[in-house]
């Protein structure tokens, strides 16, 4: 059984893969702070909420995450897999801050920050969840008396 198997994990990968992004979105923000004519960007949260939608009516169908799986042609070969959540490329779109600069600039670095921080703690919060789901997986397959 894989951790993606269990609909919990996947969408808790899905959540980090998402505010990963998100943080790589928000640091070039700041990276472009000074840049003239540079619009803020942000990810589309509906993206993600759809994509968690379709997960999740996946798993209550029973169908399970979909997937592509590797077949191996010969018996020493090695079964892969390619488990595609994790490495969503989700979808950037404008999003200024509250602020324009005279150069059209409008990136607010304060703004930039608390985004960066509420990520953060997103991603923190999922990746706890992940770990603590991963242990009560391992403690309920180990074996009686050890």
């Amino acid at each position: 059984m894989r951790p993606d198997d269990v609909s919990v994990l996947a969408l808790l990968r899905q959540s980090m893969s998402f505010n990963t992004e998100r943080q790589r979105v928000i640091s070039e923000n700041v990276a472009n702070a000074n840049t003239p004519g540079y619009t803020a960007k942000d990810l589309d949260e509906s993206e993600f909420n759809r994509a968690v939608q379709r997960q999740m009516r996946g798993h209550e169908a029973g169908n399970g995450p979909s997937r592509v799986r590797m077949l191996t042609s010969e018996a020493g070969h090695m079964s892969g897999s390619a488990g595609g959540s994790a490495s969503r490329n989700w979808e950037t779109t404008d999003a200024p801050d509250s602020e324009t600069t005279v150069n059209g600039n409008s990136v607010v670095l304060e703004e930039q920050m608390v985004r960066a921080q509420e990520t953060r703690m997103q991603y923190e919060s999922a990746l706890t969840l992940y770990q603590k789901s991963l242990g009560l997986i391992r403690m309920a397959i180990k074996p009686a008396g050890r």
